[in-house]
């Protein structure tokens, strides 16, 4: 006798998983490259990697300030929001960025593994991007579940409309910066940045026509 599923394959897959992208038209179609990728990330524990995320963006955060700081025209001179972005974006450029490396290390699963062989194919603004989604759905969670959140979470500015995280969080540090450097940020353009993250990378990892 065929048994009868209660559930869809779909939700199955999609129910306790932290990795799963909200659904935003435009941005995530079924089957997008971010189901794919939290499909085969499923058994993977979120929260060690999160923990780890404050010291990787650290060390990248000072990697940018300084070149940034070389880049000034003179030592007073006005922090430019595209110059910090495009310092900021190229520290992603490489296979062996530390976001993919520090996620690679965890994929400890046969489909985890998968998508850990996948790594250096995969955008890595983009799937950064994924991993902060990841990462502030958690953070969301956990103050409607009323639990503790981290003292010094990563600095993801929430007044932005219609930007990614990856970008907000790209905003936020250069704030920081500016901060810093008591100067004044510019506010953010719109759109913020023209980078695609609906792309998983070139060609494509998962095969077919799918972004």
């Amino acid at each position: 006798m065929t048994q009868t599923l209660t559930t869809s394959l779909w939700a199955e897959l999609e129910a306790g998983n932290m990795w799963w992208p909200s659904y935003k038209p435009g941005r995530d179609p079924v089957l997008s490259w971010r189901h794919a990728a939290a499909i085969l990330m499923r058994d993977i524990d979120p929260q060690p990697i999160f923990a780890a995320l404050q010291a990787v963006f650290g060390e990248m955060y000072d990697l940018t300030a300084d070149e940034v700081c070389d880049q000034l025209p003179v030592p007073d001179g006005q922090v430019l929001w595209p110059v910090w972005l495009e310092s900021w974006v190229s520290h992603f450029d490489h296979w062996h960025d530390p976001v993919r490396q520090l996620v690679e290390q965890h994929c400890t699963t046969p489909d985890a593994r998968v998508m850990a062989g996948m790594m250096t194919r995969l955008d890595g603004a983009a799937f950064c991007d994924f991993v902060l989604h990841a990462y502030e759905r958690a953070i969301i969670l956990r103050s409607i579940g009323g639990a503790p959140i981290d003292d010094d979470p990563l600095p993801i500015v929430q007044t932005i409309a219609n930007a990614a995280p990856f970008e907000r969080l790209s905003y936020g540090f250069y704030q920081r910066f500016c901060a810093e450097l008591n100067r004044e940020a510019e506010p953010p353009a719109t759109p913020i940045s023209g980078l695609d993250f609906d792309r998983a990378g070139n060609p494509n990892i998962f095969g077919g026509d799918v972004t």
